[in-house]
């Protein structure tokens, strides 16, 4: 499976510590899934990428956004096991633009997959793409019995 990382608003900055920590965290789930990080200008050219990304399985695309559920980090190990088990070959966590998803961007996302919330606080979107890839990692690391991840 191939996991994204995807964000909308522009190219990360290179040089960021958040880049350094993100790709760092990505790299680590190496064995158990590959990871990538995408970044769009608009909404718009994040939803075109995603219809063309076509394989065996269409894309699960996972928004994160304010309205979407709460998961803990072994709902989201959970979640996570359920598509591989599918047989899904690509899963997009794509954290949105400064104003928000539109509706349109809410229904693709519920159509191919679900919204998620980090919780009932907003974060910049350097610091959502960073725990979003720690919490990537932490899913693999339950999935496979690292102890990483001790479950309080």
């Amino acid at each position: 499976m191939l996991i994204t990382l995807a964000c909308v608003g522009g190219k990360p900055r290179p040089k960021d510590a958040f880049e350094d920590l993100i790709s760092e965290y990505l790299k680590r789930c190496v064995g158990v899934v590959r990871c990538d990080a995408e970044a769009f200008r608009t909404e718009k050219a994040l939803l075109e990428w995603v219809s063309h990304k076509q394989g065996r399985t269409p894309p699960v695309l996972m928004l994160l956004d304010e309205r979407g559920r709460q998961m803990t980090s072994a709902a989201l190990a959970e979640w996570l096991r359920a598509r591989l088990d599918e047989g899904k070959q690509h899963v997009v966590f794509a954290v949105g633009p400064a104003d928000g998803w539109s509706d349109r961007a809410r229904e693709e996302a519920r159509r191919r997959g679900s919204l998620l919330a980090l919780g009932p606080m907003t974060f910049a979107h350097q610091l959502a793409r960073l725990i979003m890839a720690e919490q990537i990692y932490r899913a693999c690391t339950i999935l496979t019995g690292h102890p990483y991840h001790i479950g309080h």
